[in-house]
């Protein structure tokens, strides 16, 4: 009688390492999401609502400029299979970026405290928010290589406990001190040396990054690089405009209690987002393949998958919200948000086509039809740009409300209809290469 054949010991590590990349993603995703809202509650609880809107802004404002940052390279770099560029010129690209997010979300901040008007404590607090996302910016860049690399457990790992560590600090801080502006630095400095000490551990333990950071004519590599990927940048900052020029409307025309009021029901609309993310993020990696090696059929079906995945997920997170949205926020925020249900509900499902805008979003970009993203953004950015203040003008916040919803159904049918577009160019390509 024959033996079986035993499971290799590499097979049971990439097994292992494959699940641990499951649940510490799960983790990460969960703390990055939700660091906005624990953050926000905490402020809520201690000081006022005047301070929680100026909270909201900040963080608003950071996160559009973190899209400069981050410049849409990650999904590009972990569906880089054949290794098209070395670490060094995506270290190199993404320290070009860092600053560029720097220098113009300043210049950004100094314009709106000019024509806004915005006292010194609201402008400090927003310069030093763009730090704290500065720091997150550039740390992606190494744990885009451990992903693109197969270990996609590690960077979730580090960046979990470094959420942790960092989100107790600041409640500490908040609790302590009663100043948001304090606490958000005293934070960052911490964030900025957990960082450090972070990728020191990983490359001594994991030898992770695989590359050197610095080689020669990485920089023109990096330039080279960061114009590949610049419909990728210009169709995430858009896409985080478009979702956030709302509150951009009512920071112009309303007070920071409106803003407060606006941000508590608007925190839970990435939650759609977020559980989706969990399930598409870790088969990023598999999906380019599939197209890579021309499985575009598979390709379909699976991405299919995940389209139907987000529109399970929005009508159960839309029913969650209109029974349960109301009572949790009141007690999260400490605020009375019953005449808001309807819309919550209506910025519930814009986050579901938010997330289906952003699936589409990585999807073009594996199929390297990103450069397809760029009208559709332009042309909707243009709409909130011109839209969104005469609506909270006329309706405040539920005004807000519906202009958010109708721009992001407009922005993912368009995506839809394009990704459909270059999926069926991708198959009649495989076919006449045959």
């Amino acid at each position: 009688m024959s033996k079986a054949i035993p499971t290799s010991s590499a097979d049971n590590q990439a097994t292992s390492i494959e699940r641990a990349a499951y649940i510490w993603n799960t983790a990460s995703g969960l703390l990055n999401a939700f660091q906005s809202v624990i953050m926000l509650t905490v402020l809520t609880h201690v000081c006022d609502v005047t301070t929680a809107g100026i909270f909201t802004i900040a963080y608003a404002n950071a996160n559009l400029f973190l899209n400069l940052g981050k410049y849409g390279v990650r999904n590009f770099q972990v569906s880089d299979v054949n290794e098209k560029y070395a670490f060094a010129p995506y270290h190199a690209s993404r320290v070009m970026s860092v600053l560029a997010m720097l220098i113009c979300g300043a210049a950004w901040t100094f314009c709106s405290a000019f024509t806004i008007g915005y006292s010194l404590d609201k402008t400090l607090v927003i310069l030093m928010m763009l730090i704290f996302k500065a720091i997150d910016a550039y740390e992606d860049v190494f744990h885009g290589n451990y992903q693109q690399h197969g270990r996609l457990d590690v960077g979730a790992k580090v960046l979990t406990f470094r959420m942790v560590t960092m989100i107790l600090l600041y409640a500490g801080l908040i609790i302590a001190t009663h100043s948001l502006l304090t606490a958000l630095t005293i934070t960052t400095v911490f964030t900025g040396l957990f960082f450090i000490c972070e990728t020191v551990w990983v490359k001594r333990t994991f030898g992770l990054p695989i590359g050197s950071i610095c080689l020669p004519g990485a920089g023109k590599q990096a330039l080279s690089l960061l114009k590949e990927c610049f419909p990728v940048f210009l169709a995430s900052f858009l896409l985080f405009y478009i979702g956030n020029a709302p509150k951009y409307a009512i920071d112009a025309v309303m007070d920071d209690a409106a803003q407060a009021y606006y941000g508590y029901i608007a925190m839970p609309v990435f939650v759609v987002g977020l559980l989706a993310t969990f399930i598409y993020n870790p088969i990023i990696a598999s999906l380019s393949e599939d197209w890579a090696e021309g499985r575009s059929q598979k390709f379909a079906k699976r991405f299919a998958l995940q389209v139907l995945v987000i529109i399970g997920l929005t009508i159960a997170c839309v029913i969650a919200g209109w029974f349960l949205g109301v009572p949790v926020l009141d007690v999260l925020y400490n605020a009375d948000l019953a005449p808001y249900r309807i819309d919550l509900a209506v910025l519930l499902v814009g986050g579901g086509f938010l997330a289906a805008a952003t699936l589409f979003t990585t999807g073009l970009t594996i199929i390297r039809w990103q450069n397809k993203l760029i009208p559709g953004y332009v042309v909707v950015s243009i709409a909130a740009l011109l839209l969104c203040r005469p609506a909270v003008q006329n309706a405040g916040i539920d005004g807000a409300a519906w202009i958010y919803l109708a721009l992001m159904a407009v922005l993912t049918i368009w995506f839809g209809v394009v990704f459909a577009l270059g999926i069926r160019a991708g198959k009649q390509t495989s076919i006449d290469s045959k």
